[in-house]
């Protein structure tokens, strides 16, 4: 399995709010916040002093993302590209990663597919589906 590091989910609940603190460790917005309303968040990525996050904020009471800000999670998930999308799904699944949601197009990534899996010890992958 051929995965590629994309970037560190961040849960957040007002990216506004974070930017300033993160722009103390070297970060800046690599492009304006955007929301997917498939994924019912809004999206912030910004690098600089560390790898890639990507900062998540709930777009509504739906999000998933609000049950992580009430369990008090911060960083979430590690996201990785992959070329061969349903393979990388087989073989975490064979590893006994568990799918968390369906796979799914994402507005983050041009539509490309995106899931999420976890292990038993709730390590939380997100797939990307790579450029074809």
């Amino acid at each position: 399995m051929d995965l590629h590091f994309h970037h560190v989910g961040m849960a957040c609940r007002n990216i506004a709010a974070e930017l300033p603190e993160l722009a103390v460790a070297g970060y800046s917005p690599e492009g304006p916040t955007f929301e997917d309303p498939i994924q019912q968040v809004r999206i912030q990525f910004v690098s600089g002093g560390g790898p890639r996050l990507e900062l998540i904020e709930p777009a509504g009471a739906q999000s998933p993302v609000a049950g992580v800000l009430k369990r008090g999670s911060k960083f979430y998930h590690l996201a990785y590209e992959v070329a061969r999308f349903d393979d990388a799904i087989a073989c975490f699944r064979a590893q006994q990663y568990l799918p968390v949601s369906s796979p799914a197009p994402a507005v983050a990534f041009d539509m490309r597919r995106i899931v999420f899996l976890a292990s038993a010890t709730r390590t939380l992958i997100e797939l990307i589906e790579a450029k074809t």
